[in-house]
């Protein structure tokens, strides 16, 4: 039997784990969620999930300059090449390894791609069906373990990778002699490593809140000129030097982006706080706590103001604007299991119970909760929406039926039982006057008036725990 529906959107959840990143224009968002990619578009206040979803929870994902190539990469490494505009599948790849980082050049002719220890650079493929789209360039070796963090120069010529093994390396696009470039001195994992606009310096942050500057020394061969010519002549016989080191004092470092133009470095803490650099000076513009947990990803937008921010713990996703200081987006899913969901009567909004003891208003529109109530101390088992559509009831296991209202965003009333016990299931009659709620461990269905809050009868004769409620429309019956 064939049916007419497709997939429209995802609602429930808005950051899962791995890397954000901003559309070209800056003004979309996009967000690993389990296995698929959402797209939050911050101008104008909506939310859309691609059809497109990994076998596995993606762990990498990389769009191309132009935003017609997006790459998601899973946690064992198979990848999903798509055309982002279309949202269609084009080819499955598997680079047999887990991926740390990806990143298109600046020119959108190849990508980089941690490899374990080694780096891959690969051509860009085209938006054509092709039997082997994925064409190998070349493989890059040097460090001694794990590749976490890459960046490219402005020109695509050189790159940066940055290791566990403490050092970062500058390796050119092509075969010269001298490269790679070593950089050696860090006393924990290089957790970024960048190429600013400048020529003639690289930063390294490691993880224990050191930032490096590297300085390229003078060459008497080219009077110290910035050419690129040049650079690639002499940037190994004229050397480097550190130049000058910096501590954040923040705690354990994270995750680290920069903005090139503007040369703005944004790094994101353990301890939940995120700061706003200045280069070369590494001024301290902006520092706020945004989390209770560490900030797993940062991202930054093509004009410099918006940072977004993804928290793995507690599902958060946040978009500061750093100059006016306010919010552009501030969502949270539920940071554990969901389980149970309704729908309003007309369709427009949707509630969700999760087992970390809240209760969510989702917008079916843009995909975006606007409202979570947080009262209950125990897993939330049951939803149910009153027949208007203007308050919520549910049912949890730490013992209570609660029942919120959603014109003043308020919990109304709290219904309970004389003893301690744990509720599974919940009904409400077609007249949303009185509320039933079926119980895990003492097997009865206990029976409240909502206009009075007062218990008016338990049903007893079931042998187990009681898992669904339903009253009949039109005549006054429950089955259980």
């Amino acid at each position: 039997m064939r049916f007419g529906f497709k997939f429209s959107n995802l609602c429930g959840s808005v950051y899962s784990q791995g890397n954000l990143v901003f559309t070209p224009d800056g003004g979309s968002l996009l967000s690993p969620v389990g296995n698929r990619v959402t797209a939050f578009d911050l101008e104008n206040s909506k939310s859309l999930t691609l059809p497109t979803e990994n076998a596995k929870n993606i762990d990498r994902i990389a769009l191309s300059p132009d935003g017609n190539v997006l790459i998601t990469v899973d946690e064992e490494g198979r990848a999903l090449l798509i055309n982002f505009r279309r949202g269609s599948v084009l080819n499955y790849f598997n680079f047999k390894a887990k991926v740390s980082a990806i990143l298109f050049s600046p020119c959108g002719k190849y990508f980089a791609v941690s490899h374990g220890k080694l780096v891959q650079v690969w051509m860009t493929p085209s938006l054509k069906r092709e039997y082997a789209p994925f064409v190998l360039h070349r493989t890059y070796g040097g460090h001694f373990d794990e590749v976490v963090s890459l960046d490219w120069s402005l020109d695509s010529d050189f790159f940066i990778s940055g290791s566990r093994d403490l050092t970062a390396k500058i390796f050119t696009l092509d075969p010269a002699p001298g490269f790679p470039v070593n950089f050696a001195g860090h006393k924990d994992t290089v957790i970024a490593a960048f190429l600013p606009k400048e020529e003639d310096v690289a930063y390294t942050v490691a993880r224990d809140g050191c930032l490096v500057a590297w300085q390229k020394k003078e060459d008497v061969e080219d009077g110290g000129g910035g050419n690129r010519v040049g650079m690639k002549r002499h940037r190994t016989s004229g050397g480097w030097k550190l130049r000058e080191r910096h501590f954040f004092h923040q705690g354990k470092v994270q995750c680290a982006t920069i903005h090139k133009e503007s040369s703005l470095l944004v790094v994101g803490f353990t301890s939940g706080i995120f700061g706003l650099y200045e280069l070369p000076s590494c001024n301290n513009i902006h520092t706020l706590s945004i989390s209770s947990h560490k900030i797993n990803s940062v991202s930054i937008n093509k004009s410099g103001e918006w940072l977004a921010f993804g928290s793995k713990k507690l599902g958060q996703l946040l978009v500061w604007e750093w100059q006016s200081e306010t919010y552009v987006l501030k969502q949270q899913g539920h940071s554990q299991g969901m389980s149970c969901i309704d729908y309003s009567p007309n369709g427009s909004h949707m509630v969700s119970g999760g087992e970390d003891g809240k209760v969510k208003i989702w917008q079916c529109s843009t995909g975006f909760c606007f409202v979570t109530f947080a009262e209950h101390t125990g897993a939330v088992q049951a939803v149910k929406f009153m027949s208007k559509g203007n308050a919520v009831l549910s049912a949890s296991l730490d013992g209570s039926v609660r029942a919120f209202d959603l014109v003043r965003y308020r919990n109304f009333r709290t219904l309970t039982t004389p003893k301690p016990t744990q509720f599974l299931s919940l009904a409400l009659d077609p007249s949303d006057e009185i509320v039933c709620a079926g119980t895990q461990d003492s097997f009865e269905i206990f029976v409240w008036s909502l206009k009075t809050g007062r218990l008016l009868e338990v049903l007893a004769g079931h042998e187990g725990p009681i898992s669904c409620l339903s009253f009949n429309p039109i005549q006054p019956v429950l089955a259980s």
